[in-house]
């Protein structure tokens, strides 16, 4: 009896730590899941890195609620996951407009875009994500649309044929793209304002991941902040979205600090080693550990598509000085090959 009692108090001694280290974890998880995971900022002036930019596009916004006008067709473009439709929302949000969002691949036949543009509310931002991707035909409607906002329509067939000019709304477009290259140099050159996003340097990575912190409510020592903070290839996208997945950490395993050790652990559970390369990234690497290899028979090992390879593996790591291309195939540079010996 004396050893069972010694057992209960212990149970409940343990209980209650429990209960405690519950609690604890519980006052870290936000009720709202929106707020959880809206991470997008609400102004400009909490927009966190890309300096040069947000200081243009501040004085193209003032200048234009001076003159009580919307401001004139703004391109960004940059990699994926550098905040160019978070800032095409900023624009509308700072100038009171509507925000209408559409993907260029959306938009197939010449009376899609043309219904679209006339139906567009006054003082509208219009924001055309993968703009690169909008064919000859409709681009042609767009020019019109751009310079004299005006639709023009070829009506009725035969010798019933008519042209009809509509009159569209005052609008702003925002075009967003990752291949610049790749669009027109009539449609880029309707464009006054071009800006081109980079990568984030290491500060303003870590001064968003700390931000994206509070908002999670995830509590993280320093050394683990910057542990992630390396590992996000300098794109806000890729933070957040590794934040989230602490977050699940977090919450499921009653964490109450993430440190350094766990937070490798994880993000090595997680395929996201140093420098933010992946899986794919280090049996790329490691192909070309001995010799020199042409792009078919890279993909052959690897088993995947050259243009996947060519457009989603290779630039990051020609950016990093890992890889050379040349007219012997794929090769790693010296720097590469003292990268990939610890692995």
């Amino acid at each position: 009896m004396i050893i069972s009692n010694k057992q209960s108090a212990e149970d409940k001694t343990k209980e209650v730590k429990n209960s405690q280290a519950k609690k604890e974890v519980d006052d870290l998880i936000t009720k709202n899941d929106d707020l959880d995971y809206n991470l997008r900022p609400k102004a400009l002036d909490g927009y966190i890195g890309q300096e040069k930019t947000i200081k243009q596009l501040k004085l193209i916004i003032d200048s234009a609620k001076i003159r009580d006008t919307l401001p004139e067709h703004i391109l960004f473009y940059g990699q994926p996951g550098l905040g160019k439709t978070t800032l095409a929302s900023l624009i509308s949000q700072e100038l009171g407009a509507n925000l209408k969002t559409i993907a260029a691949p959306a938009l197939q036949k010449g009376g899609d875009i043309v219904s679209l543009l006339i139906n567009m509310e006054p003082n509208t931002i219009l924001f055309v994500d993968e703009i690169h991707r909008l064919k000859a035909p409709l681009e042609e409607i767009m020019y019109s649309a751009m310079e004299d906002c005006v639709v023009d329509l070829v009506m009725g067939k035969g010798q019933g044929v008519s042209l009809g000019r509509f009159d569209l709304n005052p609008f702003t477009l925002v075009g967003a793209t990752t291949q610049l290259g790749r669009i027109s140099k009539p449609l880029k050159d309707r464009f006054p304002t071009v800006f081109q996003l980079e990568p984030y340097n290491e500060s303003d990575i870590l001064a968003l991941v700390d931000r994206n912190l509070e908002i999670l409510k995830i509590n993280m020592d320093e050394d683990a902040k910057i542990a992630v903070s390396r590992r996000c290839r300098g794109v806000p996208r890729i933070a957040n979205n590794i934040l989230k997945r602490f977050k699940d950490l977090q919450v499921v395993h009653n964490i109450k600090t993430i440190d350094k050790e766990t937070s490798l652990e994880f993000l090595y559970e997680l395929g996201i080693y140093e420098l933010g390369l992946t899986n794919s990234d280090i049996n790329y690497l490691k192909s070309l550990k001995e010799t020199s290899l042409a792009l078919k028979t890279l993909s052959g090992i690897l088993m995947e598509e050259a243009e996947t390879l060519e457009t989603v593996v290779e630039p990051y790591l020609i950016y990093l000085g890992f890889l050379d291309k040349g007219s012997d195939g794929r090769k790693l540079t010296p720097k590469g090959r003292i990268f990939i010996q610890n692995y």
